[in-house]
């Protein structure tokens, strides 16, 4: 049976927090898992060079651009499986339009990924050494990307029905995978080859593969998700491109943005760039928080606004946001405390330590609005509203963040600078987003 999130607006605030965790945590969890995993290939090629650190780092940046194109599948996935398990509909036909989207997206990936990649890479700034080693890296990633499209669209279908514990489950089998083929690869470990960048990028084409294979049995064993009547129904396909469009439009303009965004450290050097690297696992800590609330906000929202129960979804998300905004705000908080003790984790290098403390202090005053701006964005994605989060984004992104960092830079040549902008474009995000949310539910209610 699906976990539904239908919210009483008598409902006392402890039993609605109560609910959302239970569904987030998993989602969470599944993100720490994501994040150590991340991390953990840093940590094992930071004995090769900060160049290896830097490339890893900024190919696992591009790589999201990459998956922002996962979003038309995974966000239409998402939304209406929480939109028709609410209205007490069958989920089928949006699952299997799914993983037939995700399958062809993907394939050309597998071909042209790579060089699609580096010539981004080059064109932001990278240095001819990352350039090579990313490629090493990507390789394996693109060569089995149809397999990790696929699992994300699974992903998306568990979520959406309110099921984020198997999930988790399958991120915990995927990460030992990622963390222990890495170790072997990196160095050549117990007779493996040593494959050095390359290796962690095994690691991660290897763990998709095994969670690819566990969603499988999990369905031929248990049903799971839920049981597929084979229905491909056209509407349903034109209702995902409707919803799932515009969410990966603005993944990719925000994702590219982002990378031109982190140009602007590259520009001072491998070790800049490698610090910035450093600094971004560090904070994933506290985003992951935000992030597994958006989940939860979205399947809330979706749940909510399937059975037309408007009032019970404002009640919800208001709750979700301040509860979330209280928790990532100690995590900033952390984070600055100890922000050299945690660049420690990933390096020894003096100079890459000193930048990465630069970015974490700056970037910990923003956490509060993060989760705003987050869980915002997953209830108006629930709602189906899916152009607003893509109009907010991208302009918010490209005014209060890339171009006053490109015209301070001209004034002030320090990495500080785009880290500053970053943080205040983070706020006012926040703010558009919470005035989007309130001017949408003012017309259900």
């Amino acid at each position: 049976m699906p976990s539904k999130l239908l919210i009483d607006p008598s409902e006392s605030k402890i039993s609605v927090l109560r609910r959302v965790v239970k569904l987030a945590l998993p989602v969470v969890l599944s993100n720490l898992l994501y994040t150590i995993e991340s991390a953990f290939s840093i940590i094992l090629v930071s004995g090769l060079s900060a160049s290896a650190v830097a490339a890893v780092g900024y190919s696992a940046s591009m790589l999201w651009f990459i998956y922002s194109l996962m979003a038309l599948p995974y966000t239409g996935t998402s939304v209406l499986v929480a939109q028709r398990v609410g209205a007490g509909k069958d989920p089928s036909p949006v699952l299997l339009w799914g993983l037939l989207l995700s399958t062809v997206i993907a394939l050309p990936l597998t071909f042209y990924g790579v060089e699609l990649v580096s010539l981004l890479m080059k064109s932001f700034g990278a240095s001819q050494t990352v350039l090579e080693l990313s490629k090493g890296y990507l390789k394996p990633v693109f060569l089995f990307i149809t397999v990790g499209f696929a699992t994300n669209t699974l992903y998306a279908g568990y979520n959406g029905f309110g099921d984020t514990k198997t999930p988790f489950k399958v991120a915990l089998l995927m990460n030992i995978t990622n963390i222990l083929s890495a170790y072997l690869l990196i160095y050549g470990h117990f007779g493996f080859p040593r494959l050095e960048v390359e290796g962690a990028g095994w690691g991660i084409a290897l763990s998709e593969i095994v969670g690819l294979f566990f969603y499988i049995y999990l369905y031929i064993k248990h049903k799971k998700p839920f049981p597929i009547s084979y229905n491909f129904d056209p509407k349903v396909l034109l209702q995902m491109l409707r919803i799932g469009f515009p969410t990966a439009l603005e993944r990719a303009f925000t994702s590219l943005s982002f990378n031109i965004f982190v140009g602007f450290s590259a520009r001072f050097g491998d070790k800049v760039l490698a610090a910035h690297q450093v600094g971004l696992r560090v904070e994933s800590v506290s985003f992951m928080i935000g992030f597994g609330m958006l989940v939860a906000s979205t399947t809330l929202s979706g749940q909510n606004y399937g059975a037309k129960n408007y009032r019970g979804l404002d009640y919800g998300i208001r709750l979700t946001t301040h509860f979330t905004a209280l928790v990532m705000g100690f995590m900033g908080l952390v984070i600055a405390l100890f922000s050299h003790q945690f660049s420690l984790i990933f390096t020894r290098d003096p100079e890459v330590i000193n930048y990465a403390v630069l970015y974490l202090i700056v970037v910990a005053l923003s956490q509060p609005s993060m989760a705003y701006a987050s869980v915002f964005s997953g209830a108006l994605k629930g709602m189906g509203k899916t152009q607003i989060p893509l109009f907010v984004n991208l302009s918010s992104f490209w005014l209060f963040r890339i171009i006053p960092s490109m015209l301070f830079l001209k004034l002030f040549h320090h990495p500080l600078v785009p880290w500053f902008f970053m943080s205040l474009e983070t706020t006012l995000r926040a703010a558009i987003f919470y005035f989007a949310f309130r001017r949408e539910t003012k017309r259900l209610l």
